[in-house]
């Protein structure tokens, strides 16, 4: 199992390590902590006999850098420096490098000051979440990553439509027995003149489903929050995450992609500015 940590240099990029760390070391998986280089851009400055002398100058540099980041924060991890192509835009750099490298999951900041610069809906990580085929962590703040050991804590989100039930699957090797636990939560908006244990009885209903598909020996929980019309769904998830103590919140992008989905002023959008830890976004597809 790998996990591929993506940055443009910048500290705003690097928030996401050590919560990708706590990860890595959950579940036993390898930390990759890639830099994208595009030779035309950051290799221009370099004094060399060819561009391909100076690219190898700034992939040099940049490795050794990285070496630093990781030495410093005390974090195992292996580094790779991926060569953008002639043609090739950062979401497509970065979907290579995953696939050359046989990554489980990507983990990128929602902010940074370099090419990975924008808010979590600007273009480079809508871009990789909208093609991503892996979960992808993102986070909103600069929060620390919690001193949890032990399994990795997952609250899993759900609207009990059949979009939300391939969030299972599409974490994948992640739901590892002994290694991960799973809360599922789904956040139920009272109707109206309905009763709060209806409401509640109503969503445990719709979990179910989803608590069937869970993996043989993960260890996993369901919970119900009943928020009255017009409440934060956002506000319930993200509280329910710190209440339960989780490492990361995943939930499934709905729509057509996952630029027209979380733009759209999704929950998943609340979520990610709202929660202390980070939000895994897997793809979503329909399930039966």
């Amino acid at each position: 199992m790998k996990i591929l940590v993506t940055t443009d240099g910048s500290e705003r990029s690097l928030c996401v390590l050590p919560h990708a760390a706590r990860f890595a070391t959950a579940l036993g998986a390898e930390l990759v902590l890639m830099r994208v280089l595009d030779p035309r851009i950051d290799a221009s400055k370099e004094v060399a006999p060819a561009l391909e002398d100076a690219t190898g100058r700034v992939r040099e540099r940049w490795a050794a850098e990285l070496r630093e980041v990781l030495a410093a924060r005390a974090i195992a991890g292996e580094i790779h420096i991926a060569e953008r192509k002639w043609g090739e835009d950062i979401p497509s750099a970065i979907h290579g490098a995953a696939d050359e490298l046989g990554a489980t999951l990507l983990a990128m900041d929602s902010r940074g000051t370099g090419a990975i610069r924008h808010a979590l809906f600007g273009s480079v990580t809508m871009g990789v979440i909208s093609r991503a085929d892996l979960p992808v962590m993102t986070l909103g703040d600069c929060p620390p990553a919690p001193g949890h050991t032990g399994a990795y804590h997952l609250l899993v989100t759900s609207d009990g439509s059949p979009d939300a039930r391939s969030v299972i699957p599409g974490l994948g090797d992640i739901l590892s027995p002994g290694k991960t636990k799973v809360t599922l939560l789904q956040v139920v908006v009272m109707r109206a003149l309905e009763p709060e244990a209806e409401a509640e009885a109503r969503g445990m209903t719709e979990l179910r489903p989803l608590l069937e598909r869970i993996p043989a020996g993960v260890e996993a929980a369901a919970m119900v929050r009943v928020v009255p019309p017009g409440a934060g769904i956002d506000t319930a998830i993200a509280g329910a995450a710190a209440e339960v103590g989780a490492d990361a919140i995943a939930s499934a992008t709905h729509g057509h992609s996952a630029r027209r989905h979380l733009v759209a002023g999704s929950t998943a959008l609340g979520v990610v500015k709202l929660a202390e830890v980070p939000v895994i976004l897997v793809k979503s597809h329909a399930v039966d």
